[in-house]
């Protein structure tokens, strides 16, 4: 089994790690790339231009939770929150759900959102192995990829896109 790399690897530099992640989510591939792009100019504008923008003003704002801190209960939370790809992919879906579900559905969207959507997100993301699990609002703790093994070639040829490997 290998282990994260600690030195220069796909995990060196973290805030460039994530730029490029965050920008694969928006479906752009350049690593600077964060905004994500209107496909139709008579699409509404988003409220909020993006996921920073969305937890800073917005979701920091309406949800009260006890933080864990020390023996004290509480959800876990990490105010560096950006620095856990898990983190930035279901904060960012998070906010994509919200700005849908707002003009979608204006009557109960937002209903569905806090049950279908938040809910279950920051619980995994506080739970006792989620992401901000060894984190707190005063302390980050830089996150650990899983382990990996590259896969025998055998296995991944059952795979019904077997000729793109």
């Amino acid at each position: 089994m290998t282990t994260p790399a600690t030195g220069p690897g796909p995990f060196s530099d973290p805030v460039a790690d994530l730029n490029a992640l965050l920008g694969q989510l928006v479906g752009d591939q350049s690593p600077t790339s964060v905004q994500p792009q209107a496909e139709d100019p008579a699409e509404p504008e988003p409220a909020y231009r993006n996921v920073e923008a969305f937890i800073q003003e917005y979701l920091a704002q309406v949800v009260e939770r006890r933080l864990a801190s020390g023996p004290t209960s509480g959800v876990n939370w990490c105010p560096r929150w950006w620095a856990h790809p898990e983190a930035i992919s279901r904060l960012y879906a998070l906010w994509r759900a919200w700005e849908t579900l707002r003009l979608s559905d204006p009557h109960t969207g937002m209903s569905i959102w806090w049950r279908d959507h938040l809910d279950p997100h920051l619980a995994a993301l506080g739970a006792e192995y989620g992401p901000f699990s060894r984190c707190s609002p005063e302390k980050h703790t830089e996150p650990r990829p899983l382990p990996v093994e590259q896969a025998p070639p055998e296995v991944l040829a059952q795979f019904p896109d077997a000729d793109n490997l």
